[in-house]
């Protein structure tokens, strides 16, 4: 009575105490360590259920889905091989027999020689040219033949003539790969190539030379 509590009262709320202890210790314990891990397992879980639905039928959601995937595989491979078997590059086909009985289209050139192994430059020159368009993989097929018109000894120079056939319809070979400048730039770059070939140093020539400044097709 002297301002101490009753023993009583303190029993009791020594219980309640501890009650209040054994919850806050069971909600703790009850808890996830992880709260973001045990979100991101939920999120799995409802990921994997949802691709188990069954959309109609017996049919699962990751069966459509799979489904649509190997259709649109299937659509490109048939594409691409109907595409190899019924497209055929114009560059790569040709009718020899159309090309032989098609219209002739000359050409005619000047060039100058640097030198010559041998004192026949028409000889030479021509077997040069020959090789060089008979051997090009764009102008091969429609060459027919070359020769050397005339040659002047004072400066070097030599006329020549080019004879191409072409198939009847050839407007875009016309236009394109049988232009002037085509069958120019041809002869040209094989000169720039040879030249890379020759000793520069050797006193004389192996074999003919021939001056790209100087070329010229009409």
């Amino acid at each position: 009575m002297n301002g101490s509590v009753p023993e009583p009262e303190c029993q009791a709320i020594e219980l309640q105490g501890g009650r209040e202890l054994e919850e806050e210790n069971e909600v703790d314990h009850n808890k996830p360590l992880n709260p973001e891990a045990s979100i991101t397992n939920k999120g799995r879980a409802y990921y994997w259920k949802s691709c188990g639905d069954t959309i109609f039928w017996k049919c699962k959601l990751w069966m459509v889905i799979s489904s649509v995937f190997l259709g649109l595989l299937l659509v490109i491979i048939i594409s691409l091989i109907l595409y190899s078997e019924v497209y055929v590059d114009e560059d790569e086909y040709w009718d020899p027999e159309s090309v032989s009985s098609g219209n002739y289209r000359n050409f005619s050139g000047r060039l100058q020689v640097k030198c010559v192994a041998q004192s026949n430059y028409s000889e030479d020159l021509t077997k040069r040219l020959i090789d060089v368009y008979s051997s090009s993989p764009a102008l091969g097929r429609y060459f027919i033949t070359a020769q050397v018109d005339s040659f002047s000894y004072e400066n070097a120079t030599a006329f020549y003539q080019l004879v191409f056939s072409l198939p009847p319809v050839a407007d875009e070979i016309m236009k394109y790969t049988m232009s002037e400048e085509f069958v120019l730039n041809v002869l040209r770059q094989n000169i720039y190539d040879q030249e890379d070939t020759y000793d520069q140093e050797a006193p004389e020539c192996t074999k003919i030379r021939l001056d790209p400044a100087s070329l010229t097709v009409t």
